[in-house]
């Protein structure tokens, strides 16, 4: 049950504040920032309440039902800690969303784009800190042929993998100090290279073990 506390103290504390703002807000909120920053999409407040609160309740539902559709669903007990602690970081980052759209909403300055760089940052770091804790399963953590084919070579793609997040979380949150043009580039290159490293490091770790 313990698991469930966060979810749900979430989805309720935003339904709350929506109860409390809703006719203050104006018709349409903003739902999107462009690479420098600046608010270029709006849209309106019973689609953005929807918007947000589907992913909220989306990301809950997903938590509890996908290791029961796991075929390795046995696994999920030997890392249940660090499936939750991922699982609540990203929903973390949907409340601190939803709690600044209604924030700007009422009026008030927030620099959107460097909160979330703050948050994915420090998520990615959160990744890296679990991520050697993960077992073999079709949905959390590097999912390849390689990996799932072989117990060792899942191992030891994320013990790399773990390291690229984190290196990747740190540069992420060091370029909020940045112009803010840099930030998407640096965002999505750490994205790609946190991913493409430890793929290709499985296929090689992969074809080494074969021989």
């Amino acid at each position: 049950m313990r698991k469930h506390l966060f979810p749900i103290v979430a989805v309720v504390v935003s339904l709350i504040l929506w109860a409390i703002f809703y006719k203050e807000l104006p018709a349409e909120l903003p739902t999107h920032w462009g690479p420098s920053g600046e608010i270029d999409d709006y849209t309106s407040k019973l689609g953005t309440f929807f918007m947000l609160h589907g992913l909220l309740i989306g990301m809950y539902v997903l938590m509890v039902f996908l290791p029961n559709l796991d075929p390795k669903k046995a696994n999920y007990k030997f890392f249940d800690k660090g499936y939750s602690v991922i699982i609540n970081g990203m929903l973390l980052i949907f409340l601190a969303i939803d709690l600044g759209t209604i924030y700007i909403g009422l009026g008030h300055k927030l620099e959107m784009a460097k909160l979330i760089c703050v948050l994915v940052g420090a998520l990615f770091i959160v990744i890296g800190n679990y991520m050697q804790q993960v077992k073999t399963n079709y949905f959390v953590g590097i999912k390849t042929p390689w990996t799932l084919s072989n117990e060792t070579v899942w191992k030891k793609t994320h013990r790399i993998g773990a390291r690229c997040f984190m290196i990747s979380g740190f540069l992420i949150l060091l370029s909020i100090f940045l112009p803010m043009i840099w930030v998407p580039w640096i965002v999505i290159g750490s994205a790609v290279i946190c991913s493409a490293i430890p793929i290709i490091y499985s296929y090689i770790i992969y074809k080494k073990i074969v021989k």
